[in-house]
């Protein structure tokens, strides 16, 4: 049976389940409904905990022994001053229990993080592919990183790591992104823009995710921020994710990719690594080395004219009809310059998924 949190006022029957409602509905709860705010909420290491703990104080004896109280005006006129009352950490009683409570957490982290340490049977589906993870958090962080260009961090300063993978399955199931939390239309609209602002990672400034990493509970009050973070570190791994999230790193996302069809032939994958391999042993046809010098926008053209002249039995590169194109090719050594000038780009597009990024 989950454990459950109970409202500061004896008389009030508002419950939360602990670990399961959100931190800012319960702030929410006493503010509108009882005038109560907690100040400094981020020193609360247990929500729950801190209101059993008042809820007793407060219920046997007068509010204003144990709460500050505000009286708030209102710019209107005649209005009457509205009270609030607050718990915050200038009393003794109140830094005492906050970091009795931060104490009792940081043990809680420790044992749950020796625990994933040890642990060797994890079963997690990987957020960016079908495939299912098996091993410990090494064999997990190595396939993100080698198989997605994507982080959590290291290893031994994740915790929680089981809920932390699905929060953001939860964010990407939703189509929000994971760095900059936009909402988009559909799965191919979000992977399009994550690639695009070289947002397959996490925003550091997300306080969101700070209750999965060791680090947040090391000192009473303290945040990574504060502890000093190596901002040296934070800009290589930087770095390194720009260098990393190239065409192919992205083509990992296949769960729900249509297939793209080949240029030369009728083959289709739907991994541009796979479709690429084939074009270049089936047909000596090197996607890479040929638009690696053209933008974005002239790798679409020329994809473009490649599948009109196919399509109409002509060899692309030197213009002689063929009805056999995939055997002509093999003749072919060098990209004709003609196929960079602007004129030949303009013919109609030929159905079939365009395969440059």
């Amino acid at each position: 049976m989950s454990e459950c949190g109970g409202c500061l006022i004896g008389d009030c029957n508002y419950v939360w389940k602990v670990n399961s409602v959100p931190q800012e509905t319960i702030l929410h709860h006493l503010l509108v409904e009882h005038n109560i705010v907690i100040a400094s909420i981020e020193t609360v290491y247990s929500i729950s905990k801190y209101c059993s703990y008042w809820s007793h104080k407060i219920n046997s004896g007068n509010v204003e022994q144990f709460l500050h109280g505000i009286n708030v005006h209102s710019d209107c006129q005649n209005a009457e001053a509205k009270s609030f009352y607050m718990l915050n950490d200038t009393s003794n009683e109140d830094r005492v229990l906050r970091f009795k409570l931060h104490q009792e957490k940081l043990q809680e982290v420790l044992k749950q993080q020796q625990i994933e340490r040890d642990r060797t049977n994890f079963k997690i589906q990987c957020l960016f592919c079908p495939d299912f993870l098996h091993g410990n958090r090494f064999t997990i962080s190595s396939h993100f990183f080698e198989d997605h260009s994507f982080s959590l961090g290291h290893p031994d300063n994740v915790v929680f790591t089981e809920q932390f993978i699905e929060r953001l399955r939860q964010k990407m199931n939703k189509f929000e992104c994971l760095y900059c939390d936009k909402v988009f239309r559909d799965y191919k609209t979000l992977r399009e823009h994550m690639r695009k602002k070289l947002h397959k990672r996490l925003n550091p400034s997300n306080t969101e995710f700070d209750k999965f990493y060791v680090i947040n509970y090391r000192e009473f009050g303290k945040t990574w921020k504060d502890l000093g973070s190596n901002d040296k570190e934070e800009k290589e791994s930087k770095q390194r994710n720009e260098q990393l999230n190239t065409t192919e790193d992205w083509d990992d996302w296949r769960d729900q990719d249509p297939d793209m069809k080949c240029l030369i032939c009728n083959d289709t994958n739907n991994r541009l690594i796979d479709l690429k391999k084939h074009m270049l042993y089936k047909h000596f046809l090197d996607f890479d080395e040929m638009t690696s010098s053209l933008s974005y926008y002239k790798q679409v053209k020329l994809v473009n004219y490649i599948r009109y002249k196919i399509h109409d039995d002509i060899c692309p590169f030197c213009h002689i009809p063929d009805p056999d194109i995939p055997n002509h090719l093999i003749t072919i050594q060098k990209l004709p310059e003609t196929l960079f000038r602007e004129e030949v780009h303009s013919h109609q597009y030929i159905p079939g998924m365009i395969i440059c990024p």
